[in-house]
């Protein structure tokens, strides 16, 4: 009868200390992100000395995207994105995609417009 219940108390104080750990550890700090979904937005890019994206930037309107700063990163849908790039020389051009999906670093607000830097593909 012993041995079972050496077995018992054992598994009890391993349980128990188990326990203690989790409950002591800290939580990790879950990592901030901004989600916006925007109906349009325009971007200007400067080819080929820039970085070659056509959206390194963007500009859109916070109440129509709905925009609640969470910290970085940003992420941005838009149904309709314009940009306006310039290659050396000749005069904007400019480029329409649809259902763009860019995660950008940093974002500056200003009144109802965002203006979001450093920007590329999600």
């Amino acid at each position: 009868m012993r041995q079972p219940l050496r077995r018992v108390t054992a598994a009890c104080a391993t349980a128990l200390a188990a326990a203690v750990v989790a409950v002591g550890a800290p939580a990790q700090a879950a990592q901030a992100s901004t989600t916006a979904h925007c109906p349009t937005s325009t971007s200007f890019a400067l080819l080929p000395s820039g970085s070659g994206f056509l959206f390194p930037n963007l500009f859109v309107s916070k109440s129509a995207c709905g925009f609640v700063d969470g910290g970085a990163p940003y992420y941005f849908t838009i149904d309709k994105a314009t940009s306006n790039a310039s290659v050396l020389g000749n005069p904007p051009r400019p480029y329409v995609f649809y259902n763009l999906s860019l995660v950008c670093s940093t974002v500056t607000v200003n009144g109802d417009s965002v203006y979001a830097t450093g920007c590329g593909p999600a």
